[in-house]
């Protein structure tokens, strides 16, 4: 683009400056003729006039005299003109053309060309009573026509010398305009190669570093949201691949079990036990089912708000988890320092049981993974732990929102592990069986939950003391 501009430029600039340099020497050249034309017509006239007294003044001596001695005189004044005229390049002639001479005859002015050389040439008789008399006159102008075009000649070699000094300005101008283009396009292939990263750098404060800020925001934006795509991607190939392992095993195990039972010859006993073996992975199968439309019905939801009294929904959440805190021998305590909170009953109340539930299983050992129970194995100073097992629910007011958390003082969640705990299908303990660890939606299903109502969820924790789940609602 830089090129094409420059010669389109040139071409203009060029037709332009010929164009006008051309005008300038044809009128300089016109304006030079005119006058030496004009001087050598004055002239002319200087000498017929000089000339027709002097012969006047001749033929009144020669009052009385022989014709041939006024003759005489004549033919040597005229020789004095021509010597005096030809030291500046004019050659004066008169000739007697007597009784064939023409009447009213009115000079006339040529321009002669021989060879190399230039002349002007007039022509024209004497006023009466010497009529007879031809003056021709002559005047050399090939000095004046070589200084002219030794003009024309500098004129043009200035006006070379000057497009080519012209041309190295252009091109380095254009260079200077071009540059930031260049960088821009050369960014542009680098970012369309995959670098994602590389920008422009800004060192000026003009329409094209405004340009280049743009440019800079577009390939930011644009680097966030191959990113975020590269993300999604990333985490949806995750999510089948998880899911795949999570519907295997359980697949597996019915498939075994339903053969086995084709095949062997089974007392009742044996048959009850695998047919609940059986409803056992048939069952976990229709939870990942159930939670998976529950996550599939979040996504873009919009939930139906009303009024929701805390200590009521809290008391509800109490009565459904009184026999499980029971049989694990887990207080669960209840605060409540906010009156309602607006969102949809049913999902907020399925919020706070996933989360009650997830802090129940991190604080019974017999329900826990390995990690969790070398957790409660495990000793301070020498002593072995056996502090009571404390879930704590709680809502407050913050000025017009509404702060719910679900606090437990159970094993706790590795800090490399907080931004993952809510992917679908993700296990702090790889080890966590199926049957009492879950499939690993429950805190996927609370952060979808929360997302649909506008709020906000974080999580606080730390090995061997416990984790904090905050939800912080805001009031419109």
């Amino acid at each position: 683009m830089r090129l094409k501009t420059f010669i389109a430029t040139y071409l203009l600039f060029l037709a332009v400056l010929f164009s006008s340099i051309g005008m300038v020497s044809f009128n300089l050249n016109n304006s030079q003729m005119n006058m030496l034309k004009e001087k050598s017509t004055a002239q002319f006239h200087t000498i017929a006039s000089s000339l027709y007294r002097d012969i006047a003044v001749l033929w009144g001596h020669s009052a009385g005299r022989a014709p041939y001695e006024f003759y005489n005189a004549v033919d040597g004044l005229l020789r004095g003109y021509a010597r005096y005229y030809n030291r500046h390049y004019i050659d004066i002639n008169v000739q007697n053309i007597g009784s064939s001479r023409m009447t009213a005859f009115v000079p006339y002015l040529i321009l002669e060309q021989q060879n190399a050389n230039y002349a002007i040439f007039i022509q024209g008789l004497l006023q009466e009573p010497f009529g007879n008399f031809l003056l021709s006159y002559r005047r050399d102008i090939t000095e004046s026509v070589l200084d002219m075009r030794r003009t024309q000649n500098i004129l043009l070699m200035s006006m070379i010398i000057f497009s080519i000094l012209a041309a190295a300005g252009l091109y380095v101008i254009l260079s200077m305009i071009f540059k930031p283009l260049n960088i821009i396009a050369k960014t542009s292939q680098k970012i369309a190669s995959g670098n994602l990263s590389e920008r422009i750098p800004i060192t000026a404060n003009n329409e094209l570093a405004q340009v280049a800020k743009d440019f800079n925001s577009m390939a930011e934006r644009m680097e966030q949201q191959i990113t975020l795509l590269a993300e999604d991607a990333e985490n949806k190939q995750q999510f089948v691949d998880n899911f795949a392992h999570e519907m295997r095993t359980p697949l597996t195990s019915i498939y075994g079990y339903a053969e086995y039972m084709q095949k062997a010859v089974l007392e009742d006993g044996e048959m009850i036990d695998i047919s609940e073996r059986i409803m056992q992975r048939a069952g976990y199968l229709q939870s990942i089912a159930n939670s998976l439309l529950e996550l599939a019905m979040l996504k873009d939801y919009t939930p139906n708000i009303q009024t929701i009294s805390l200590a009521k929904l809290f008391e509800d959440v109490r009565q459904i988890l009184d026999e499980p805190m029971s049989e694990g021998g887990v207080l669960l305590e209840i605060h409540v320092g906010a009156e309602t909170v607006l969102g949809q009953e049913d999902l907020i109340k399925s919020l706070l049981l996933n989360l009650c539930l997830n802090a129940l299983k991190a604080c019974i050992p017999n329900i826990a993974s390995e990690q969790q129970k070398d957790f409660h194995e495990s000793t301070y100073d020498g002593k072995p732990m056996k502090e009571q097992k404390i879930i704590a629910l709680m809502a407050m007011q913050d000025g017009k929102n509404i702060h719910i958390s679900v606090t437990d003082n159970g094993c706790g969640i590795p800090a490399e592990a907080l931004s993952k705990v809510t992917e679908p299908f993700y296990r702090v303990d790889k080890a966590r069986n199926r049957r009492d660890g879950g499939a690993g939606l429950g805190l996927t299903l609370c952060q979808r939950i929360a997302d649909a109502h506008g709020a906000k969820m974080y999580i606080e924790s730390a090995i061997r003391q416990g984790t904090t789940v905050h939800i912080t609602f805001t009031t419109p």
